[in-house]
């Protein structure tokens, strides 16, 4: 229990921590995971290991450096499972026994044996992550890194029968004459049954890579759906318990207690993880993997934006009747009429207007297209938003109108909403990309404004687009 705190403590602290630091580009998270959890393992040649099935539980916390790379750290709870099996098992080992003097030679045989075992750690990863984007809402994401599993909790259990006996030594060491088993002389009987907990599991040292896909629902909510994989990279078992030479199939020394020649008083099996097998230790390493499925629902400042790019550049001379005035002019401007006014923007909005069609006049003439009935931005035609974007960080007082349009196939209304529908996408998109909202406005004509005439598929292809108009 006190592992247990000390882990989620540990693992809360780190998290607290780390947020308070960066307040900015931050994103919470908890998720799950299944799939298969297990020990590896060898066995003798007459064993078989069955996989087992898990999952994890956690909570954690992503900084994202910029719009690709994140850093995360957080505490999740996981389960491991395993069985071995076995037709026959024989051991023999010998033991000294008091209060008599003899050296015991011990044999045990099992029929049908398994072993299972069961295991819960809290693990702390830290884990680097990449994401870019792949269609509108929709990333592509890959993350890596260590983990640190601390044992919580480890258990076994075995079944099948298992029958006992011995027989002491002469004085020269060897074995009585008497057969093994034989009726009434040191036959201990058979057991079903027995379980225990181990508690000498160390910590667990991970190597984890995970991919998929992050969905985002709206700015601050996505979900993570993907495939992990964790490779346990040590023994997880304390090595010293070697030293306490334990005994696969084991009975307790007698101290000549009423009962104790009761094969259930006398016997024990211990796990095959910490135990010896004529003479050697059962199982040389064990380590664990986990693979599977895992959904992680965020919640942060969702899209985490590019910052946008402040390009100088020297523009042409130009009328700008607004430069070089004085406070009291601009005070003078001020409080004339509203047609002075808006001749001063006019003259302001026309320079601007000359000044792109002069220098970058595919802000306003490139256009994007649709699939028939669609909505959606294609990804072929992320490149040419992108360059928009760019466009528009270099003209900060620079506005667009996006005006949807549509073929002629469905009625009037129904175009109007395609439209409608077309230039939010890419206005969408832009905002996503970082350029203000305030900047940009939609308008939709449906099928009223073809470029071309509607009489093939591919100037239907041609009509189904978004044009971006400058405006004041």
């Amino acid at each position: 229990m006190n592992k247990i705190f000390l882990a989620i403590t540990i693992g809360l602290f780190s998290i607290s921590t780390f947020a308070q630091k960066q307040q900015n580009r931050h994103e919470f998270s908890l998720w799950g995971a299944g799939g298969i959890s297990t020990f590896c393992y060898d066995l003798p040649a007459d064993g078989d290991r069955k996989i087992g099935f898990g999952g994890m539980a956690g909570l954690g916390y992503n900084y994202f450096f910029n719009y690709n790379w994140s850093l995360g750290i957080g505490a999740e709870f996981s389960i491991l499972n395993a069985k071995s099996q076995f037709d026959n098992l024989t051991d023999y080992y010998y033991m000294s026994e008091q209060p008599y003097s003899y050296l015991f030679n011990h044999k045990t045989e099992g029929r049908d044996f398994e072993e299972a075992h069961h295991a819960y750690y809290i693990n702390i990863p830290l884990m680097l992550k990449y994401q870019t984007d792949i269609a509108p809402k929709k990333k592509f994401y890959a993350a890596i890194g260590p983990k640190v599993g601390i044992p919580m909790k480890s258990k076994y259990d075995s079944w099948g029968s298992l029958t006992s006996s011995a027989r002491f030594m002469d004085d020269l060491g060897v074995p009585h004459t008497r057969d093994w088993f034989l009726p009434g002389v040191h036959d201990f009987g058979t057991t079903y049954g027995a379980s225990g907990y181990e508690s000498d599991l160390k910590l667990n040292f991970i190597a984890s890579v995970e991919a998929g896909i992050k969905w985002e629902f709206n700015q601050r909510w996505s979900l993570y759906t993907g495939l992990f994989a964790d490779f346990g990279l040590n023994d997880i078992r304390d090595t010293k318990s070697y030293g306490e030479n334990k005994n696969f199939f084991d009975r307790l020394p007698s101290d000549n207690t009423p009962g104790m020649q009761d094969v259930e008083n006398r016997y024990t099996r211990n796990s095959i993880f910490f135990s010896n097998y004529n003479g050697n230790p059962f199982v040389d390493k064990v380590r664990t993997f986990s693979f599977g499925l895992k959904a992680q629902l965020a919640f942060g400042t969702s899209p985490f934006n590019k910052k946008e790019k402040v390009v100088a550049t020297e523009a042409a001379p130009v009328d700008k009747p607004y430069e070089g005035l004085t406070a009291a002019q601009m005070e003078d401007i001020m409080k004339r009429s509203n047609k002075e006014m808006m001749d001063f923007q006019r003259k302001e909005f026309d320079a601007l207007k000359e000044l792109i069609q002069k220098e970058d006049p595919e802000l306003v003439q490139a256009i994007i297209n649709f699939d028939l009935d669609k909505h959606d931005i294609l990804p072929r035609m992320y490149p040419e938003l992108d360059k928009k974007v760019d466009l528009m960080n270099k003209y900060p007082k620079a506005n667009l109108l996006l005006e949807g349009h549509t073929d002629d196939q469905g009625s009037m209304e129904y175009n109007y909403e395609l439209g409608l529908a077309r230039a939010n996408a890419a206005k969408e998109y832009l905002v996503k990309k970082g350029v203000s909202a305030s900047r940009l406005s939609v308008a939709s004509k449906g099928k009223t404004q073809p470029v071309v005439p509607n009489n093939n598929e591919a100037h239907r292809y041609m009509n189904r687009r978004v044009e971006f108009i400058l405006v004041k």
